[in-house]
């Protein structure tokens, strides 16, 4: 839900220095993931030496020094996840696997490396590892200091929705009503936090048809049938994969090394909802024996029939079928 995560870093090297610690040969890194080995993201930055000397808290130029901007650890949350999207296109094209490391360097800071390992994700991040590493293949020492981790700038993208509704009279023949209705990942009331705003996009739409077929028949014929029809579907489709809490869910699918892996991922993480319901109530033929009325004239006859079918698929359930006479 935060966009960037922060940290100041600095480094110097011993007094001494007897080891010739110069700029770039130690790195600071931060590791988030389920674990701390096999599932996780890092991003690594090179550290710039402060020189030895005397610094007032008060300089803006020696904290600058102190703390030097080269070193902060300044991240947007989005490199991870598009890290992630170019993993999965190439283990799909099998140029990478869960298994090994996968790492790029930041487009905006050159210097900076991303890498992920197996399928971590920022919905469930377990452990956090800052660390310190030597790039210069021989021993170093020195001293790194880090201060103020934190997360910034809450994801508060809003979300708009909309409904609309038809009615249709057909004259003596009948009436037909349409709804509709969707809402948009981000929508929420104006009493709402930012954080009980929906995740999902929800889209709805019912067609309902109350047609009186005995117009179709000659007036002498004296038949009423009734007929009953409405269709109900609805799609929820949340932002987020749900298989992999930190991917939107049109990323996923973009990765997808085929039809079929997209059909697969879009049938568990999307919930739709069919329903069907058709009837037709009292249907008779008002004829009868006008002078004789007899037990067995079909305007003593009623038929009625009813059907109801509903159909459900998710991220809980493959399919769910349902149908009452």
């Amino acid at each position: 839900q935060y966009k960037r995560i922060q940290m100041f870093t600095h480094a110097n090297a011993l007094a001494q220095n007897t080891t010739d610690l110069r700029d770039n040969q130690l790195s600071v890194f931060i590791r988030l993931g389920n674990d701390y080995k096999n599932n996780y993201y890092e991003y690594e930055i090179p550290l710039k030496l402060t020189p030895e000397g005397k610094y007032s808290r008060r300089s803006l130029e020696d904290c600058k020094a102190v703390w030097p901007e080269e070193n902060m650890l300044d991240i947007q949350m989005s490199v991870f996840t598009a890290l992630k999207k170019e993993r999965n296109k190439a283990k799909a094209n099998g140029q990478a696997s869960y298994n090994r490391l996968f790492s790029a360097y930041d487009s905006d800071k050159p210097k900076n490396k991303i890498s992920v390992m197996g399928n971590p994700t920022l919905g469930e991040i377990k452990t956090m590892v800052i660390g310190v590493r030597n790039n210069s293949g021989e021993v170093k020492s020195g001293e790194v200091w880090v201060n103020e981790l934190r997360l910034k700038e809450f994801n508060n993208s809003g979300g708009w929705a909309a409904q609309g509704t038809l009615n249709l009279q057909l004259s003596d023949l009948g009436t037909v009503n349409v709804q509709g209705k969707y809402s948009s990942a981000g929508f929420g009331g104006l009493e709402e936090g930012v954080a009980q705003r929906s995740t999902d996009n929800y889209s709805n739409y019912t067609v309902t048809a109350n047609v009186e077929l005995g117009k179709f028949f000659p007036d002498k014929a004296k038949v009423t049938a009734p007929l009953y029809y409405s269709v109900t579907k609805e799609k929820t489709s949340p932002k987020y994969n749900p298989l992999d809490t930190d991917m939107e869910l049109d990323d996923a699918l973009e990765a997808a090394g085929s039809k079929h892996e997209r059909d697969s991922i879009e049938s568990l993480a999307v919930t739709k909802v069919t329903q069907t319901n058709f009837s037709l109530s009292n249907v008779r033929v008002g004829i009868q024996n006008k002078r004789h009325p007899m037990p067995y004239d079909p305007a003593n006859f009623s038929f009625s029939y009813s059907h109801s079918h509903s159909y459900t698929s998710g991220e809980t359930t493959v399919y769910e079928k349902e149908d009452n006479w």
